[in-house]
Formats: C-alpha cells, sequence, structure tokens
C-alpha cells in the first residue's frame, strides 16, 4: 500500500469519497448475500451432504476447512505489508498452512473417491481403466475451464509475468518454473495447483492398480518420500523453493491418502467409533513441531530445517482436522463448520483461490488504486481486494464454473447401476 501513497502524495479524501467507498463495500456484502441465496437448501444426515454425483459422500464440514484454507491465503497474501497481521502471518507460515491444509483435503478426498471407484468396478466386472477414464475427465470439468479461462484473459490482457511464463503455467508446470528463476509476481500461487496436477498424474494408477495388502506400504513409503526430499534437496541445492516440487508435498498429500484408506477399511459408520490413524497426540506433535519452526524464524536460525519441518508440522495438524471433520464434530466447533456462508466460501473456493492474484494486481493498477486510497486505510483496502476477490469467485462459480461441473453427470463411476444416495467431492 505504501506504493500507492507515495505515487498520489497530494491525493485529497473528502467526506463524498469516504461514503462512495462505504457504498462499494455495501455493494460487495449485497452481492453476497445475493449468491448465497442461489445455493439449493442442503439437507444434513449425520455430518454428511447426500447428493447423486460420485462415489464419495461430500461431508460439509470439510468444505469450511477448505473455507479455512483459501481465507488463510487471502490473509498472508493481502494483508498490508507494513501490518502486525502481516508480520505474524509469516512468523506462524499461515498462507503455507492453509495450502498444505488443501494438499491433506485433496490427498482424502480423491484417494477416497479412487477407493471407491475400484470397489465399484470390482462389483459390476468393469475393468479398472473404467474408473480412471472416468476420474481423468471429471478432474478436468472441474480444473481446466476456469484455470485456462483465467491464463488466457491474464495473457490478452497481458498481467505480468503470464505472457512470459505462459508455456510453464499452461502445462502445469509453474513450481518448477519458481524453483529454478525463483518467485515471480502474480503467478506464484500456480505453483499449488500445478502440485496437484502431477500429483493425478500418477496417484489414481498407484491406487487403482497396487494390490490392496501393498496399499499401506505404499502410501507410507509415499509420506517418507517428502520429509526426505525436502532435506536432501534443500541441503544438495540451497534452494528454499525446493518445498514447491511435486515430491516435497507428498507427505501432506499422503497424510489425506492414509485418513482415505483407512475410513474404508472401517466404514463410514465404523469411523466415528474407532480412532483414525491421527489422535490428539498426533495433534500435539504438529504442534509442538510449528512451534519449533516459529522458533526459529524468530531467532532467524536454521532457514533449511525451517522449509523441512514446516510440512511434517501442517501434515499432522491437517491430519487430525481433516479426520475429525470427515466424521463430523460436535458442539460449537462442529455448528461453526457448518455455518451456511463459511460452506459457500468453501464450494466457491477453487474460484477464490485462482483469481485472487490476479485481482490483487488489478487493484494496485494507477487507475484502479484511486479507489483504495478513497478508504484511507491499507486494512479496509485489503478487505476491499477480499471482498472483491470472493465476489468474483461467487459469480464465477453461478455462471461459469457449475454448469461445466454438472457435465460430471456423464461420467459417473458405477456404470450403469442405478443411482444411490452418493455424493460429489472434489
Amino acid at each position: 500500500m505504501s506504493k500507492i501513497w507515495e505515487r498520489y502524495p497530494d491525493f485529497d479524501i473528502t467526506r463524498t469519497f469516504n461514503e462512495s467507498a462505504v457504498a462499494v463495500y455495501r455493494s460487495t456484502c449485497r452481492l453476497m448475500l445475493a449468491m448465497l441465496r442461489l445455493l439449493p437448501a442442503r439437507q444434513k444426515k449425520s455430518g454428511f451432504i447426500w447428493v447423486a454425483s460420485t462415489p464419495l459422500l461430500h461431508m460439509v464440514q470439510l468444505d469450511a476447512l477448505r473455507a479455512f484454507a483459501v481465507l488463510a491465503v487471502l490473509v498472508n497474501h493481502l494483508s498490508p505489508t507494513t501490518s502486525k497481521i502481516f508480520a505474524l502471518a509469516k512468523l506462524i507460515g499461515l498462507g503455507g498452512f492453509g495450502v498444505r491444509l488443501f494438499f491433506v483435503l485433496s490427498g482424502f478426498l480423491i484417494t477416497g473417491i479412487l477407493l471407491r471407484s475400484r470397489s465399484y468396478c470390482e462389483k459390476d466386472g468393469l475393468p479398472v481403466f473404467y474408473a480412471l477414464r472416468q476420474f481423468y475427465a471429471r478432474r478436468v470439468l472441474r480444473i481446466f475451464p476456469l484455470f485456462y479461462f483465467v491464463l488466457g484473459l491474464a495473457t490478452v490482457l497481458n498481467v505480468p509475468p503470464v505472457r512470459e511464463t505462459f508455456v510453464w503455467n499452461a502445462a502445469f508446470l509453474t513450481n518448477f518454473y519458481i524453483f529454478l528463476n525463483g518467485w515471480n509476481g502474480s503467478i506464484n500461487h500456480l505453483w499449488t495447483l500445478a502440485v496437484e496436477e502431477q500429483f493425478y498424474l500418477a496417484w489414481p494408477w498407484i491406487i487403482l492398480f497396487v494390490s490392496r495388502r501393498r496399499l499401506l506400504t505404499a502410501i507410507l513409503v509415499t509420506i517418507a518420500i517428502g520429509p526426505i526430499f525436502r532435506v536432501f534437496g534443500g541441503l544438495y541445492t540451497g534452494n528454499e523453493a525446493t518445498s514447491v516440487l511435486p515430491f516435497s508435498c507428498l507427505d501432506t498429500l499422503g497424510v489425506g491418502a492414509l485418513l482415505a484408506l483407512r475410513k474404508d477399511q472401517i466404514g463410514d459408520r465404523q469411523s466415528r467409533k474407532r480412532t483414525f490413524p491421527f489422535s490428539k497426540t498426533a495433534l500435539l506433535l504438529g504442534i509442538g513441531v510449528l512451534v519449533v519452526f516459529v522458533l526459529l524464524g524468530v531467532i532467524d536460525r536454521g532457514r533449511m530445517i525451517r522449509y523441512a519441518i514446516f510440512d511434517v508440522g501442517a501434515a499432522l495438524i491437517a491430519g487430525w482436522v481433516v479426520s475429525s471433520a470427515s466424521t463430523g464434530l460436535r458442539g460449537p466447533i462442529g455448528k461453526l463448520l457448518e455455518i451456511k456462508p463459511l460452506v459457500y466460501v468453501g464450494t466457491i473456493s477453487y474460484g477464490i483461490y485462482v483469481y485472487h492474484n490476479f485481482v490483487l494486481h488489478f487493484m494496485y493498477m494507477p487507475k484502479t488504486a484511486k479507489i483504495l486510497l478513497l478508504l484511507h486505510s491499507s486494512l479496509l483496502a485489503s478487505l476491499l481486494i477480499g471482498g472483491v476477490t470472493i465476489s468474483l469467485a461467487a459469480l464465477s462459480w453461478h455462471v461459469f464454473e457449475r454448469p461445466i461441473n454438472n457435465l460430471k453427470r456423464y461420467f459417473k463411476y458405477e456404470g450403469d447401476r442405478s443411482p444411490k444416495k452418493i455424493a460429489p467431492s472434489a
């Protein structure tokens, strides 16, 4: 925000301008409320939402976790760099934790879908390649349209450095670009989508084709690769961006997969009664690891160690949170995770994540920067950017993403069997 004040040192703030800024804020809130009213009524049953589309239960509280994850990223990226909020978010790795929570959720949901799809193929006598084809078709429908639309629009509008890095981004290799060339503005957030797509290339083959007896071993090996690669890869290259490479993220993705395997083995009903692989002990251990991460940051020591251990702590905490939410947390926390606006933000979280860095770029352009000056507050300006991002994502979901997402009904996992009470996920 300091750049804006330096560019317009004599800008006059008047009451009329302040009233205009308030009007912009109120309009954003009204748009959000209008989008919420468009949501279909959700029927709850034992903490789950039942909608016929995919072979996995759509768990309400996981949508809320998505919301917390994307909001953590927004706070980290949109907070004024001179504010205490930004300093605290950077110290505790808030944005990074939000991304790791996304990875655990993704590993859990994708692995759960694949395991259930494998069971359907075994029962119906269908080849496993049928499930593989359906999986990739559904992933393309969910990820590609919005991603390439935004990437193409940013290219046409010449948002730097999209044109220069177009091939990297279009091929979902942004993380490798960052590793080789460093962080570079508005495309930085796309590294996580690259990791996800690279994960999708290999993981379905493991879950669908490795024998069930060896799946646990395969997942545990996958989890172990993450911290080992970060330590040795980081020490060998001296590059802190080692953490954005796909092998570095396998422990968080693998933890989610481990939870899904456990849930698949004991069943949805029994999962409420039995302890998942991550108990409160794992939660406390994860908190302890992140405390060490923060302390090393305070004393400015052991930077490579910090990058190596952060994902471990985040994976342990996120693993406990996801396992608890997947069975339905009760009490005040459970009610919080089922608040409709929070669940809605989780529903549109993909759009929020894809749009937010580009919205930030446009809001800092000379003409639009004047709007931020009307607020006479860096914090209010950040809130406005966040509100615009969420509103744009909401509009995108209803007008563009959801109609395409509905095409998944042509790629069911169950073949020609009669529909059951099953629900969509990712």
